[in-house]
């Protein structure tokens, strides 16, 4: 398929949005097709697009401000293919937990909607931004702080130490014969007769 680096562990890894626990699906509605000066835009399409400018006809421009300069409609309904193509397989990735689900030509609008698990639900547009400022916001708003998974990793890193011992909820082992070198648990290897409680108490009784 296009651009397979996107499958690969080494870009999965690279992405740094980690919902809180709170969140359980989330949505996408993004636009592929249609005539420019609609879709992503919706009417404020249309009204740019009697202002595209001479020397490209057909075009639909984005009203230009101090902040943004005039680029073409299409690249906002890019900005969100942009956001599924290249993000949404990292924040899977990174989010085994979270249900997400793509909606594609269904709306007017691009939109991401999150529900939570109290019943709540997060609607962000993200209509004007591009996947760089989406991923950026939904990190803000409802992502782990750095602190928050700094935090985890320092825990996760302690439970795996290899001398630790406990439920295999929080440790590597439970138990000291699942070390390579050492007496193997009984349950699953008998034990010599001579190291048996019985056989040296029959021993010394026999004596």
């Amino acid at each position: 398929g296009r651009f397979p680096i996107r499958r690969t562990l080494r870009y999965l890894s690279q992405g740094d949005v980690v919902f809180k626990s709170a969140v359980k699906v989330m949505t996408v509605n993004y636009n592929t097709a249609g005539e420019l000066s609609e879709g992503a835009r919706g009417a404020r399409g249309a009204a740019a697009a009697r202002a595209a400018p001479a020397e490209t006809p057909g075009l639909a421009w984005a009203a230009s401000s101090a902040e943004t300069p005039r680029q073409p409609l299409c690249a906002f309904l890019l900005f969100s293919r942009k956001f599924v193509f290249f993000n949404i397989p990292q924040i899977q990735y990174k989010n085994p937990w979270v249900q997400i689900m793509l909606f594609r030509n269904m709306t007017p609008s691009p939109f991401l909607r999150f529900y939570l698990d109290n019943g709540e639900q997060v609607l962000v547009d993200v209509e004007d931004k591009t996947n760089k400022e989406i991923t950026e916001h939904i990190k803000k708003i409802l992502g782990k702080s750095k602190e928050t998974l700094e935090k985890e990793e320092r825990e996760r890193k302690k439970l795996s130490h290899p001398a630790t011992f406990g439920p295999k909820k929080y440790h590597l082992r439970e138990c000291m014969c699942e070390i390579e070198g050492q007496v193997p648990c009984p349950a699953f290897v008998p034990l010599p007769k001579e190291m048996r409680g019985k056989y040296k108490a029959a021993m010394k009784n026999e004596a």
